[in-house]
């Protein structure tokens, strides 16, 4: 074969080489499906991931916004509850965080805590809560629990409370049962078993014809002198002996012993706070036990936050006499008196009025009329609008209350202790476990700072649920907002 018709052949399977080539670059360029698909397939193995990872903060910052508000209302319904203590605080928080928290899909709230410390002379409710979140991109970044803080400063008051409770002979049998259960009751709910940084304590005050003083008695109406076995002429008539001779309301002559229990004072201190020591209360000449009204039993308890020593002195009430209701109220004014307070232990001194973070209260009961007042020691003899207290008047003075009677004297006192600068927040309950009483009630309406602070109970229930209510006012005082 010729040289040129080889190489005129060779070229032509070039030629046809270069344009199949060429052909398939072509149709290369023109189909772009396979390249997309591999594209996109990289794409999305980059791209998901990193969407679902900002999907994830976004819910993590959706949901530690819901998780703060809904903690910040509960830290603060917490500070606002009357709950004294760690535990009380912690059950107030979680049933309101439980109550409040949102929670998106497939979150869960794993913890939460509610701390009761103290700051700065204050409360504070510390808060913390934490809510574990599902996770889209698991492997993107670690996936950490939203966990939130919050906390409240709980500021608070100092709480001087005197329980004034009736003794008297109509409480006998059930009704002092009822009173002993209520009054009980009202201890553990109004003494704190927390005294920092703010204290509650409480005095009581038994009374019924008279209030038993104790070992304070010679403090606060004199040392009594020793009567010769003739008495002399400061004997009769005249407070300050161990015996007295009197003439009754009926024309007897009488001789009675001294007492450790205490009557009113009179003279222009008689319806003030004025220290014992300016103006002495009375002296008390009961008349022979046989005859009723002797001297009431159980002592003046003065402000503690023991609540043993408290609970131990409503186990001594007796009900016996007739109703001075009046000196109850003149004790439950000088027990919380900063002016009464070199009379007490120290742990038991009345705060000054008008110190920062203090409320005094006074809790006035009783069961009926305020029949009884005195006259030089002795039980006198028309002693009230009722016209006289239990027991024959031959065993009542002749001369009548130089204070007038009995209302008048409780009236008197309230006005003036719940008066500036004394502001004593006064409640009074009625226990009508009887026939309706209303004198008894007009002077409880009258004497509570208002009418929210006045309770009428018919029976030992509802006397515990009164109790209760006030305790619960108490300790919302005790709790500023």
């Amino acid at each position: 074969m010729h040289p040129t018709t080889l190489d005129s052949g060779a070229n032509m399977r070039n030629l046809l080489g270069k344009l199949r080539l060429t052909g398939f670059i072509a149709r290369l360029a023109r189909d772009t499906r396979g390249v997309s698909a591999v594209v996109f397939a990289i794409s999305f193995a980059v791209m998901t991931p990193m969407a679902l990872s900002v999907f994830d903060v976004y819910q993590s910052t959706e949901q530690r916004g819901k998780l703060q508000d809904a903690l910040d209302a509960a830290a603060l319904y917490a500070a606002k509850s009357t709950a004294t203590d760690t535990p009380g605080i912690s059950a107030a928080g979680t049933k309101a965080l439980n109550a409040n928290l949102q929670l998106i899909t497939g979150a869960t709230l794993t913890s939460s805590s509610f701390v009761l410390v103290p700051s700065n002379g204050d409360n504070k409710v510390v808060a913390q809560a934490q809510v574990a979140l599902p996770a889209f991109a698991p492997l993107a970044f670690t996936h950490s629990p939203v966990t939130v803080n919050s906390e409240v400063t709980r500021p608070g008051n100092n709480l001087e409370v005197s329980l004034v409770l009736d003794n008297t002979g109509s409480m006998s049998g059930s009704p002092m049962t009822s009173l002993q259960a209520a009054a009980n009751q009202l201890i553990d709910l109004v003494v704190s078993p927390t005294q920092s940084p703010y204290y509650s304590k409480l005095a009581i005050v038994p009374y019924s014809n008279s209030v038993n003083a104790g070992a304070y008695a010679n403090s606060v109406r004199g040392v009594p002198v020793v009567a010769n076995p003739v008495l002399q002429a400061a004997c009769i008539n005249q407070p300050g002996c161990t015996k007295m001779q009197f003439t009754s309301f009926t024309g007897a002559t009488q001789t009675f012993t001294n007492s450790s229990c205490v009557s009113e004072r009179t003279g222009a201190e008689a319806f003030t706070d004025a220290s014992y020591t300016t103006a002495k209360v009375g002296w008390v000449y009961p008349p022979p036990a046989s005859q009723g009204n002797n001297c009431i039993t159980a002592v003046v308890q003065p402000l503690s936050s023991d609540k043993t020593a408290l609970h131990n002195t409503i186990g001594t009430l007796t009900a016996n006499g007739s109703t001075a209701g009046a000196l109850g109220v003149a004790w439950g004014w000088y027990v919380i008196s900063p002016n009464w307070s070199s009379l007490f232990p120290a742990a038991s001194q009345p705060a000054t009025y008008g110190t920062p973070h203090l409320i005094k209260a006074m809790i006035l009961m009783t069961d009926g009329d305020f029949n009884t007042t005195y006259c030089k020691g002795v039980i006198s003899g028309v002693t009230s609008a009722t016209d006289g207290s239990s027991g024959s008047q031959t065993y009542h003075s002749a001369c009548g209350s130089p204070n007038g009677n009995a209302f008048a004297q409780a009236q008197a006192l309230c006005d003036a202790m719940k008066a500036a600068p004394n502001n004593v927040v006064v409640y009074t309950v009625g226990f009508l476990h009887g026939a309706p009483q209303p004198q008894a009630q007009a002077i409880l309406s009258n004497c509570a700072t208002d009418a929210s602070h006045v309770y009428f109970p018919t029976n030992g229930t509802s006397l515990q649920v009164a109790f209760q209510q006030i305790a619960a006012d108490l300790n919302k005082l005790r709790i500023s907002h």
